[in-house]
């Protein structure tokens, strides 16, 4: 059972069945320039994640 709250403030559908997946539209804020989207590979900064090697070996 999806918690209602969270189903109101996310926007779920009621209709959503057990194993399917729901994704929301992205929203177009917080947003890279052109050349730093290109070079970063998204244009969202929220799901700019780098790679940084683990250096404990």
């Amino acid at each position: 059972m999806i918690n209602p709250v969270y189903e109101q403030k996310m926007g779920i559908p009621n209709e959503i069945k057990l194993g399917q997946a729901y994704i929301p539209y992205q929203q177009y804020k917080n947003l890279f320039n052109v050349n730093e989207a290109l070079y970063k590979g998204t244009i969202f900064k929220d799901l700019y994640r780098p790679y940084k090697p683990y250096k404990g070996y």
